[in-house]
């Protein structure tokens, strides 16, 4: 017999069968897309900030939930903060039809994989219910996450690109699509061969200080939302931590350039506009990785 209770006296019930819906709707996408090596974890407490741990193509996510009936009005979340740990901590939030239980659309907050959780703010959030008095009491270890900072995508599909990475191919394509500024009249004859589609074009001794017509060829912060990169700037500020700590950059093509075009403009409103020989040696890399990329993924297969 159907139970005429509202939906939020089985609350706990409700979020348990839609965690079960979007592995099944996530493995599924998985295993058509012709990964066949993947594992679910499902954390049976939140208190570390994580409802599923899915390992993908190589990927670890550790992925926080956050659900809201069709139509609802929130206009925020609360994170756990301790998600931040985790070198590839993301949180989706989706809706969900109270009548059929169907999901979609999804929201995204997070990064490339490797580069973590982007930095959701300092808003400490509240407890939803309030003590004896009615006061509700600060949660430190939580922070208030607004809509506007995620993604949104409608289906997961587009979801499953965001959380494992893009294959080379489609960074590729995703280039292709991004490569929407021409160059000026006076921009060196390859410059122009690459904005024509012909990205092998790109010399073999791209450096630092050639590249500037190269990286204003994209739309730069259209290509990070499409690469699931919510924060561009956060995410230069992570890429350049890890690529001084490292000694490369992270990402395929459309990262790579997605980067320079982001490092350009990073410097164009610099004082000094020039980096120093120590980044310079970095970014020379950084052009270096991205001509590796583009030609490599030029190569007819066999």
């Amino acid at each position: 017999m159907a139970s005429n209770k509202p939906s939020h006296f089985h609350s706990a019930g409700l979020e348990k069968v839609l965690e079960h819906r979007l592995i099944a709707e996530l493995t599924t996408r998985l295993w058509l897309e012709g990964c066949r090596d993947f594992e679910v974890l499902r954390s049976e407490v939140d208190a570390n900030g994580y409802d599923l741990v899915v390992e993908a193509k190589g990927v670890l996510r550790h992925i926080q939930l956050k659900s809201m009936r069709k139509g609802g009005k929130k206009q925020h979340v609360s994170v756990n903060m301790r998600l931040a740990a985790k070198p590839a901590g993301c949180v989706v939030w989706y809706d969900y039809d109270p009548d059929t239980l169907r999901l979609g659309p999804f929201r995204w907050f997070g990064s490339i994989p490797g580069l973590g959780l982007p930095d959701p703010g300092d808003r400490v959030a509240k407890h939803s219910k309030g003590d004896a008095t009615g006061s509700k009491n600060s949660k430190p270890g939580h922070r208030v996450l607004r809509k506007s900072r995620f993604i949104l995508v409608e289906g997961i599909a587009d979801l499953v690109p965001f959380l494992f990475g893009y294959g080379t191919s489609d960074e590729i394509q995703l280039l292709q699509h991004a490569i929407s500024e021409p160059p000026g009249p006076n921009a060196p004859a390859w410059v122009h061969e690459a904005y024509a589609g012909q990205l092998d074009a790109v010399p073999d001794d791209l450096r630092w200080e050639n590249s500037i017509e190269l990286a204003h060829l994209i739309g730069g912060y259209e290509l990070a939302e499409n690469l699931g990169i919510c924060d561009p700037f956060e995410f230069q500020e992570r890429q350049l931590a890890s690529a001084t700590a490292t000694g490369l950059w992270i990402g395929g093509p459309a990262t790579l350039w997605m980067t320079l075009f982001l490092e350009h403009r990073r410097w164009r409103f610099a004082s000094p506009y020039n980096p120093d020989p120590e980044i310079v040696l970095l970014l020379d890399r950084l052009c270096g990785q991205l001509v590796l990329s583009l030609k490599a993924a030029s190569k007819p297969t066999s």
